[in-house]
């Protein structure tokens, strides 16, 4: 049976991980909540979520289950705290977005246990499709607020 790679917590919404491959990532959580100043019960509890490659070669990452698994387990984590909320935004500097989504749906079908719902939008930011996904609690108590609010900022017209 696979198990995450040990991390390295480097705080509460920090973690490094090293793959057997010798590739070093960066998990963290940045405050997010100021795109949800409109929903000040909400607002406190908004963090993005990042995944970086911070060192090693990745032109020779093989295809490493450990990799999602971890990833995953630094999410149920982060989801202890039930009123948590994550948006995962796809990097689109390098027209890659697409395959980081692809890989982010496998990795949260795969792994997730149920207890955390994951939605997805598309916000169109200066003609770039920006694929963004809201991740929460399934007993957070500002669920369907969350979904709103989350659906309400990509329907925004950020063209102007």
């Amino acid at each position: 049976m696979l198990h995450p790679y040990p991390l390295q917590e480097k705080n509460k919404l920090t973690y490094q991980f090293i793959t057997d491959q010798g590739i070093s990532y960066l998990i963290y959580f940045l405050d997010y909540s100021y795109m949800f100043d409109d929903y000040p019960l909400i607002a406190k509890h908004v963090y993005t979520f990042n995944v970086d490659v911070i060192d090693g070669n990745i032109n020779r990452l093989m295809n490493d289950e450990r990799i999602g698994l971890t990833v995953v387990e630094v999410i149920r984590l982060f989801f202890e705290e039930f009123n948590n909320v994550a948006v995962y935004i796809c990097d689109s500097l390098d027209n890659r977005q697409l395959a980081r989504k692809r890989k982010f749906d496998l990795w949260f079908w795969k792994y997730n246990d149920g207890s955390i719902i994951k939605e997805d939008e598309l916000a169109l930011v200066e003609g770039v499709k920006i694929y963004n996904t809201l991740l929460l609690h399934k007993d957070n108590e500002y669920f369907d607020n969350i979904l709103q609010a989350f659906k309400a900022l990509n329907a925004r017209d950020y063209d102007k």
